[in-house]
C-alpha cells in the first residue's frame, strides 16, 4: 500500500511541474484590480475603487477614489488626484511649490471626521492602457489635517489594473 501511495504522489508532483512549466499567458484576461497602502504602518486596503480620467479639462486630470467596505478601516477613503494624462511620475511638495498631484485621507469614526490633505505627495503611473481603460502605478503621501497636528503617513501604496470611466 505504501508503494502504490508513493508511486501516485510521485505522478501528481510530476504532473504538477509539467503542468507549471507549460502555463502561457491567457490573452483577453485582465488580472483582478487592487488599490493597497499602508497607512501609519497598518495595512490599508481598498474593496471599492471608482477611477475617472477627466480627458476634456483643463489640466487633464486622474482621480483614484479607493474605500474598504468589509472590517474596522470601512470609513477609511483614500483619493488620488493626478493633474496629468499618462505614464509618469507627478509631485506635491507644498516647500517647493510643485503641485502635479495630491491625496486626501478621509477616516471617519463614530464621533468625527477627519480629512487629511496632502502636503507632500508622489503618485507614479506605471502603465495606462488608452484602449482597455486600465491604470497601475504607485503612491506615497504625508497628509494632515489642516489647523491641527493631525498627521498621517501614507506608504507602499498600489494601484494596479483599475478599470477607469472617461469624461
Amino acid at each position: 500500500m505504501k508503494k502504490l501511495f508513493g508511486s501516485v504522489a510521485a505522478v501528481v508532483i510530476v504532473a504538477f511541474m509539467i503542468s507549471m512549466n507549460s502555463c502561457e499567458e491567457v490573452e483577453g484576461i485582465i488580472p483582478i484590480p487592487s488599490m493597497k497602502a499602508t497607512v501609519d504602518g497598518v495595512a490599508w486596503t481598498s474593496l471599492v475603487r471608482i477611477s475617472v480620467f477627466n480627458e476634456s479639462g483643463i489640466p487633464q486630470s486622474i482621480v483614484i477614489t479607493g474605500k474598504p467596505t468589509a472590517d474596522e478601516t470601512a470609513d477609511e477613503t483614500i483619493v488620488l488626484t493626478v493633474f496629468g494624462n499618462d505614464v509618469g511620475t507627478y509631485q506635491l511638495n507644498t516647500a517647493t511649490q510643485i503641485a502635479d498631484c495630491g491625496v486626501v485621507y478621509n477616516k471617519a469614526t463614530d464621533t468625527d471626521t477627519d480629512i487629511y490633505t496632502s502636503t507632500e505627495a508622489t503618485i507614479t503611473i506605471s502603465k495606462m492602457d488608452k484602449e482597455k481603460n486600465t491604470i497601475s502605478g504607485t503612491f506615497s503621501a504625508k497628509c494632515v489635517v489642516l489647523g491641527t497636528v493631525k498627521e498621517v503617513m501614507i506608504t507602499d501604496g498600489t494601484f494596479e489594473n483599475l478599470n477607469y470611466q472617461i469624461k
